[in-house]
């Protein structure tokens, strides 16, 4: 794409900041203005001004009729993508998701694919409920969306690391795992209320495989030892125990881990002596049965 083709090259894809700056005309090589010469280039460029101004239902229209003419047309493809911008800046974000998604198809390789996979991302990050008063907590709300903002984010990073856009999608990737890690600690301790076991050790299983970094806190190696040794499964609470003790050793729950772990030890023992079961599996073992925290590496985690 030329630099002088309404100025929707590098420059245009850093931020919708930058389209403000737009008045009267753009700015193409050599600092020249180019004027508008054709019926699609008018059409565009009156709606970037609406865009600068932000007159977004009148950048919404001018955009709709832009995307009327031949499909050929540069202008047209560009429309498509400021239809996005247009719909975003009025909170429709899932309108504006399926102008990007259809940018993003159509014209693969472009310069401005990134620009258009990063408010996939942030309009999905705009979707997630914000808090207030009246309402529960946001974590104990449903978090698709938060969910699928994450997915977005991750691949956008993966694929443009050196995006400018990198910086923030970073930081809404952290807030989407603070929120859905919130999210999983409010079940957990939903079931660990009710003494429903199995359903701590499987969603704590679970939250520990999909967030290999963040997840293993000693806290929640606490939680999931106090788990197995309720459920009989003392082998498995030794280990997490002994594990917590290990990694944690100058943390005041190193001490307490400690003390469990020789607890457990003496208990095994004494059912050893009296010839009873010294490790006694769950009646109904959660499928992911055979995952092991306290063993794996982050790479084994992933």
């Amino acid at each position: 794409m030329q630099r002088s083709s309404w100025c929707l090259g590098r420059q245009a894809a850093l931020s919708i900041a930058i389209v403000a700056l737009l008045t009267t005309a753009c700015v193409g090589v050599g600092g020249q203005v180019v004027a508008p010469k054709t019926k699609g280039e008018r059409l565009y460029f009156d709606g970037m001004e609406y865009l600068a101004e932000g007159a977004f239902l009148e950048a919404q229209q001018t955009f709709i009729d832009a995307l009327k003419l031949p499909a050929y047309l540069q202008v047209t493809s560009l429309a498509r993508l400021r239809l996005g911008d247009a719909l975003f800046h009025q909170h429709k974000y899932e309108r504006a998701v399926e102008q990007y998604e259809s940018y993003a198809r159509r014209h693969d390789g472009s310069s401005n694919v990134p620009y258009a996979r990063f408010r996939i991302a942030r309009s999905y990050f705009r979707m997630i409920p914000t808090e207030f008063w009246l309402l529960p907590p946001v974590f104990e709300m449903d978090l698709t969306s938060a969910d699928k903002a994450r997915y977005h984010l991750e691949r956008f990073i993966r694929r443009y690391p050196l995006s400018p856009f990198a910086t923030e999608a970073a930081k809404m990737r952290t807030a989407c795992i603070d929120l859905q890690l919130a999210h999983h600690g409010y079940v957990i301790a939903f079931y660990a209320e009710r003494e429903k076991w199995i359903g701590v050790v499987s969603r704590m299983h679970y939250v520990m495989k999909r967030f290999p970094i963040n997840a293993h806190t000693p806290e929640n190696y606490a939680v999931l030892a106090e788990a197995y040794r309720k459920l009989g499964w003392r082998r498995r609470a030794l280990e997490m125990n002994q594990a917590i003790a290990q990694r944690w050793s100058q943390l005041v729950v190193a001490a307490q881990a400690r003390q469990d772990a020789a607890s457990i030890r003496a208990e095994i023992v004494r059912r050893k002596a009296a010839g009873e079961p010294d490790a006694e599996m769950p009646v109904e073992p959660p499928p992911s049965a055979r995952f092991r925290p306290e063993r794996a590496t982050i790479a084994e985690q992933v």
